[in-house]
């Protein structure tokens, strides 16, 4: 039986782009962007700014990736206090077309202060899918 290729799911919070901003509502409740956090110095490579904590021992089946440890950053963004969660998955997808892939995961929340890109403080929530 052939193998499917992996299919890997990444976010795009992590990167420096404005693009990532959150929305926010003025007084008057129409919507504003809020600026982009700082994306955390290093990461697994110069455009994922982002690292894969969890035990060494725990190496993800598809991808190869090994867990970098429990002392390793959850967040994608620096100067930043709040609330992480951090899930990966692993299984098997179903795609429309009746094939089967294999599927990996790292979903990550977070909801807190942070420090923007263009300096000023901010309160938000993200998600890293």
């Amino acid at each position: 039986m052939a193998r499917e290729p992996p299919a890997v799911v990444a976010g795009t919070v992590a990167s420096a782009a404005p693009a990532s901003a959150g929305r926010a509502h003025t007084a008057d409740r129409s919507p504003r962007v809020l600026p982009a956090p700082q994306p955390i110095p290093g990461g697994l490579d110069a455009d994922l700014h982002v690292f894969a904590p969890g035990p060494r021992s725990v190496t993800l089946p598809y991808s190869g990736a090994q867990l970098q440890g429990l002392d390793v950053e959850p967040s994608v963004f620096t100067d930043y206090a709040g609330f992480s969660a951090l899930a990966f998955h692993v299984g098997k997808a179903l795609g429309s077309n009746g094939s089967t892939y294999n599927l990996e995961t790292d979903m990550r929340a977070y909801r807190g202060q942070y420090r923007a890109a263009d300096g000023t403080r901010r309160r938000g929530a993200f998600g890293f899918v």
